[in-house]
C-alpha cells in the first residue's frame, strides 16, 4: 500500500491544510491508536480529550477543533464524509483468485474441489476445507480448523483454532458504513480492519462477520454463533456467548462473557453489554445493559421480572377498560 503526502490527500478530500503538506501518511487509525505516520478523524467536540491525546502525524477536524489539535490538521466541513473519500485510497485490492497460489501454506489441508486460496494464506495443521472455499490473500487459520462448504474468508482474517465454520457463512466481508453528501447521496465507507475470531469458536451456516472500520472486529475463544447471525464492524463478542438463529449486532458493540441471546434479537450500535447477560428471543437491545441478569421485551428494555410484571397487567388490559367503562356508567346515574 502506498503513502500519500498530506498535499495529495487534502486534494482528495479538499480540505485546508493546517501544517506541513509533504508529511508521509501510510495508513488510516482511529485517534486512541494511531501514531506518526497514520492519520486520523474527529467527528465531534466530545472525542476533544482523544484528539489532544492523539499521536497521529494529521487529523481531519472542522474549524472548532483546531485549537485543540496537537498536529498537522485538514480541515473540512464534513468530517465523516471526507473520511469516507478518503478511506478507499487505503484499501488493499481485491484479490483475483484463480487457485491455488503457490506460496501459501496449506500444510497438507484436505481440501475439496473447487477451493480458491489466496497468496500468503497459512492453514494450520489438520484442517479440512469444504468444497467450493474462498480464502482470500493473508488469511491465517489455526489448527484442526473445519470449513463445510461455499465458505468464504475475506483478506487478512485471522481464525483461531478448533473452529468450526458451517456452510455459507461469511467472515470479514464490508460494513454498513456510509456517509451522506449535502445532496443526499451515499458515499460508502471502505472498512480497513480485520475479522480476529479465537479458539474452540462455532459459526453458522450463512452467517455473517463484518470486518472492522478502522479496528478489528473480534469474536473471543468458545464462542457459539448460531445460523444467520449478522455481527457487525466492530463488534466485540466475549468468551463464551452464545448467540442464536437470526440475531443482529449493530456496529462497535460489545458483549461481555458469557452472554447469551435468543433468536431474532435486535441489538443497537455503540452499546455496552455486561458479563452474564441473557436475552430472551425478539427482544430488542437499546441501551446498556450493566448488570447481570435476564432481560426481555421491544422497547424498553427491562428486567425480565419486570417484564413479567407488566405482562400480566396487560393481559388484563380488555377487563381492566370493562370495569372502568361500568363504573363510569354508576357514576354518570348518579
Amino acid at each position: 500500500m502506498r503513502a500519500y503526502t498530506l498535499g495529495e490527500i487534502a486534494k482528495f478530500i479538499e480540505a485546508e491544510i493546517i501544517g506541513d503538506a509533504d508529511v508521509k501518511i501510510n495508513s488510516i487509525a482511529t485517534a486512541t491508536v494511531a501514531q506518526n505516520g497514520q492519520l486520523t478523524y474527529i467527528v465531534a467536540p466530545k472525542y476533544k480529550k482523544n484528539l489532544i491525546h492523539s499521536r497521529a502525524s494529521a487529523v481531519i477536524l472542522n474549524r472548532n477543533l483546531l485549537n485543540s489539535c496537537p498536529t498537522n490538521a485538514l480541515i473540512v466541513d464534513d468530517v465523516y464524509l471526507a473520511f469516507a473519500k478518503l478511506s478507499h485510497y487505503f484499501k488493499p485490492p481485491t484479490p483475483q483468485l484463480t487457485g491455488i497460489h503457490p506460496n501459501a501454506k496449506i500444510n497438507h489441508a484436505k481440501l475439496g474441489q473447487g477451493c480458491l486460496i489466496g497468496k500468503n494464506v497459512v492453514l494450520g495443521k489438520h484442517c479440512v476445507i469444504g468444497a467450493n472455499c474462498v480464502i482470500e490473500d493473508g488469511v491465517k487459520i489455526g489448527n484442526n480448523a473445519y470449513l463445510y462448504a461455499n465458505v468464504t474468508i475475506l483478506q487478512n482474517c485471522v481464525i483461531g483454532n478448533n473452529v468450526v465454520i458451517s456452510p455459507g457463512a461469511v467472515i470479514g466481508a464490508q460494513g454498513f458504513g456510509n456517509a451522506k453528501d449535502r445532496h443526499s447521496r451515499w458515499h460508502t465507507i471502505a472498512h480497513l480492519g480485520n475479522v480476529v475470531i479465537g479458539d474452540d469458536v462455532s459459526i453458522g451456516a450463512n452467517t455473517t462477520i463484518d470486518r472492522g472500520t478502522l479496528e478489528d472486529t473480534q469474536i473471543h475463544n468458545g464462542v457459539r454463533l448460531d445460523n444467520l447471525v449478522h455481527v457487525a464492524h466492530n463488534v466485540v463478542i466475549g468468551q463464551d456467548c452464545a448467540i442464536a438463529a437470526n440475531t443482529g449486532i449493530a456496529g462497535s458493540t460489545t458483549l461481555g462473557k458469557r452472554c447469551m441471546i435468543g433468536g431474532m434479537v435486535g441489538i443497537v450500535g455503540h452499546l455496552n453489554i455486561c458479563n452474564d447477560s441473557v436475552v430472551n428471543a425478539k427482544s430488542t437491545v437499546d441501551k446498556d445493559i450493566k448488570t447481570p441478569g435476564i432481560y426481555t421485551g421491544i422497547m424498553p428494555l427491562m428486567q425480565h421480572k419486570q417484564w413479567q410484571n407488566i405482562g400480566i397487567w396487560l393481559v388484563k388490559l380488555d377487563k381492566i377498560v370493562k370495569h372502568l367503562n361500568i363504573k363510569l356508567k354508576n357514576l354518570k346515574g348518579y
